[in-house]
């Protein structure tokens, strides 16, 4: 996990940010810049690539579907069936999404400041 002290020192890089503020791990982030690399992909797909269990990869495509970061379409399969693809949103969005909640954070903590009282 990300020390927030470092982000409050402004030590933190874009990737420090995001895993701080969505609670997200190194995996987690490798699977969404994956899914942002090479677009929609089912957990069947990425598990060999990332070299770990198709329930893992599951759990952390999860994680990001919950965190906003990813979303899951179902497709049907022509015999019976369907299965679940995976993609994540554009890396403008993200962007857009923590300039969004950096200003937040700014703006409570300014008014934090201009109504703290010392008596």
């Amino acid at each position: 996990m990300v020390d927030p002290q470092q982000i409050l020192a402004g030590n933190a890089t874009c990737r420090d940010i995001v895993k701080c503020l969505y609670r997200l791990t190194d995996f987690e982030i490798a699977i969404y810049r994956k899914l942002v690399k090479q677009g929609p992909l089912r957990a069947d797909d990425l598990a060999p690539v990332l070299k770990k269990d198709r329930s893992t990869v599951y759990r952390a495509l999860q994680k990001l579907v919950s965190s906003g970061l990813a979303y899951r379409d179902t497709k049907t399969i022509e015999r019976g069936g369907y299965y679940h693809v995976y993609a994540a949103v554009s890396p403008d969005e993200l962007k857009t999404r923590l300039h969004r909640c950096a200003d937040d954070w700014f703006e409570n903590m300014n008014t934090a400041i201009d109504d703290f009282d010392l008596v």
